[in-house]
């Protein structure tokens, strides 16, 4: 009677209950919301530093399905990692405050900098999918070229006649 019951209650659980016995992953993604939190950190703060690590914390947040129980995946082929079901993509979060900072870099007159980043932008993000960023990267990086003074060097020609 007690393996009818416990047999029961296995196949009642399904997977979400045989998994349960399984400890979490290490490498863990890191919580939505501290990434959003952060993003809406990016689109307040002027500190070039902290902006400069928050660039690199999205950049190398890097979110994948959760995996099957070890027990599935000696079923074979067609059992596979869970797709990610998250309402933000912490790339688009990245690029975007990216985008900020090279704007705070623009406007503190770094153009180095700024340029700098919207390349970045432009190399990172150049799939059909970051359209919309590289778009805006390239029209920045077109305003920076128009703003930057120009550079006039005398020089003299010693051939000339005096």
């Amino acid at each position: 009677m007690r393996w009818t019951i416990s047999l029961l209650m296995v196949l009642l659980s399904g997977c979400h209950g045989v998994s349960l016995f399984e400890g979490p992953g290490e490498n863990e993604p890191p919580p939505i919301m501290s990434l959003w939190e952060r993003y809406q950190h990016c689109r307040t703060t002027t500190d070039s530093l902290e902006l400069f690590r928050m660039i690199e914390h999205f950049e190398g947040v890097k979110l994948s399905g959760a995996e099957p129980p070890s027990w599935m995946k000696g079923w074979g082929d067609h059992v596979t990692r869970q797709p990610v079901r998250i309402a933000i993509d912490p790339q688009a979060l990245g690029v975007a405050c990216t985008l900020r900072a090279a704007e705070v870099m623009a406007a503190a007159e770094r153009l180095t900098e700024a340029r700098a980043l919207y390349e970045r932008v432009l190399t990172r993000y150049s799939g059909p999918a970051w359209a919309y960023y590289a778009g805006l990267a390239k029209e920045a990086l077109l305003r920076l070229s128009d703003s930057s003074p120009a550079t006039v060097a005398y020089i003299p020609d010693r051939l000339a006649p005096h």
